[in-house]
């Protein structure tokens, strides 16, 4: 996950930063931070490689790139103490299949914001998920920071790098050329989510702006790239709004307690808040209508925040919601310093909600024992009932990970898989679907997980059959890099990215 960037206030410094140094493939900063160690620790050289050493065979029909967002900071935060995985600078690794082959490439992405820091040679800006150094600007700095470290896709022809605090970022999706900021050719103006959704039906880009207490529902056309609809709608409260879901007629939205208060931060304290007095009813659901803008209410049954959300769909008046479930996000409101990882954020399991649009009634249940994070499915089933969830457990509150195995849950049976990574793997990204070609059935196809081995420091793609998820991968990739545990990714297919590189070439 990820949060809006924040202006930094010109106050007095509460301390001085050490002199930072630019991080070296293994950094070693004097800290037993958690966001900065292990599978998270930095990691700052741009690399590539091909003909990647690979244990098992690549299946031939997956062609395409797996594109990969790092959370990586690239100079030593101001305080080490307080620096949060939220707040690292965005590193895209492209991992290219071919013809049983895999190469890789990582860059950074180069915002208005790093390379000012880049000439700086430190860090500029404080945190603000836990607060910390706070201290004035150096002349000439962009107002806030635009970390670009949270979900990475190709659209409009570019390979766009998404942030919630700042517009999305447009890079080549080969060579991870940065081009600067996009704007959707105008259509918006500060900032979108990071979480975006594409309508199978049309390849439009579903997405949505948080700005306070206001979100602004967008849609973007496949074919220009341009803005063709949204809507604003006034939540009320300044809710860290993450993610949100669709279905076929419906924009939905979480509205919970946990908030991002930019007046905490001005005082150094944190800045993402768990707050259950500004919701006395309890977390609420909005539904919009795409068709007509038209927006509904609903109580979700208690205090609770969403994380990443399955997918939504309907059965004639019902609307069903397939999401994680989480008991609170951040530090108490009157908090001074801020909670540790695993009591600010703690595990949390799939949920399913459903509405009755005719009579306003709402029921849940929990849908899996297993706790979990980073939710994905087929993306050919977006806004349609789907069979199969695929996420990573979090099972082990361990001090060095955050997460221990695969998993997919069949909601027809009712039933949870979970597979280990092959010793000594383990924290897997999210999951990444994707379909063989002429698939057959919806998991007819493969999950691309990156992993860490603790032994070596370094990354490892592995590639699992998702119709028969066993712990043995297909396919075990070696990188001679280590990518820091991200947030999200995309896969591109060989025609996509062959689409896009031609057409670059042509503006660029």
């Amino acid at each position: 996950m990820s949060t809006p960037s924040v202006p930094v206030v010109a106050t007095t410094p509460m301390s001085v930063a050490p002199q930072a140094q630019p991080a070296g493939p293994s950094q070693n900063w004097p800290t037993e931070n958690k966001w900065l160690n292990g599978p998270f620790s930095p990691w700052a050289e741009e690399s590539h490689g091909y003909d990647l050493p690979v244990k098992g065979t690549i299946p031939d029909d997956l062609a395409g790139a797996l594109f990969r967002i790092s959370s990586n900071p690239r100079f030593q935060p101001r305080n080490l103490d307080r620096y949060h995985w939220w707040e690292g600078d965005g590193m895209v690794a492209g991992l290219y299949l071919r013809d049983g082959k895999a190469a890789f490439r990582t860059g950074w992405v180069a915002t208005d914001s790093m390379k000012f820091e880049v000439e700086q040679g430190e860090a500029v800006y404080s945190g603000f998920v836990n607060g910390g150094t706070a201290g004035r600007l150096p002349k000439g700095a962009p107002p806030a920071k635009n970390v670009a470290n949270t979900n990475v896709g190709i659209f409009d022809d570019h390979l766009l790098v998404y942030f919630e605090g700042g517009l999305p970022t447009a890079m080549h999706p080969q060579t991870l050329e940065t081009y600067g900021a996009y704007d959707f050719h105008g259509g918006i103006d500060v900032l979108c989510t990071a979480h975006y959704k594409t309508d199978p039906a049309t390849g439009d880009l579903l997405f949505f702006a948080a700005t306070g207490p206001v979100i602004t529902w967008y849609r973007a056309d496949v074919r220009t790239g341009q803005v063709i609809d949204s809507h604003t709608i006034d939540i009320g409260i300044p809710a860290l709004m993450h993610d949100f879901v669709v279905s076929e007629n419906y924009a939905i939205f979480f509205v919970a307690p946990n908030l991002f208060r930019l007046d905490l931060i001005a005082q150094g304290r944190p800045g993402v808040v768990w707050d259950e007095s500004v919701l006395p009813h309890g977390t609420q659901i909005v539904l919009m209508d795409r068709r007509t803008h038209e927006v509904k209410w609903y109580e979700a049954g208690g205090m609770l925040a969403p994380t990443h959300f399955y997918n939504a769909y309907e059965i004639g008046d019902e609307v069903v919601i397939d999401v994680h479930r989480i008991s609170r996000i951040g530090s108490p409101a009157d908090a001074l310093t801020p909670l540790g990882s695993h009591e600010w954020f703690p595990p949390g399991y799939s949920w399913q909600w459903r509405i009755d649009t005719t009579t306003g009634t709402v029921s849940d249940r929990r849908v899996s024992g297993v706790a979990g994070e980073f939710p994905k499915i087929n993306d050919a089933y977006v806004g349609r009932q789907h069979r199969y969830g695929y996420f990573v457990t979090t099972r082990d509150l361990a001090p060095e990970t955050m997460t221990d195995g695969l998993a997919v849950h069949d909601y027809l049976k009712d039933s949870t898989t979970v597979v280990e990574g092959p010793h000594p793997l383990t924290s897997p990204s999210e999951p990444v679907f994707v379909p063989r070609d002429n698939p057959a059935s919806e998991n007819d196809g493969y999950l691309l997980t990156l992993w860490w081995n603790p032994e070596t420091g370094l990354s490892e793609l592995l590639i699992h059959d998702a119709s028969d998820l066993v712990a043995e991968p297909l396919a075990q990739v070696r990188l001679p890099v280590r990518v820091p545990f991200g947030f999200h990714g995309s896969w591109a297919d060989q025609a996509v990215l062959d689409q896009s590189v031609s057409a670059l070439s042509d503006r660029h």
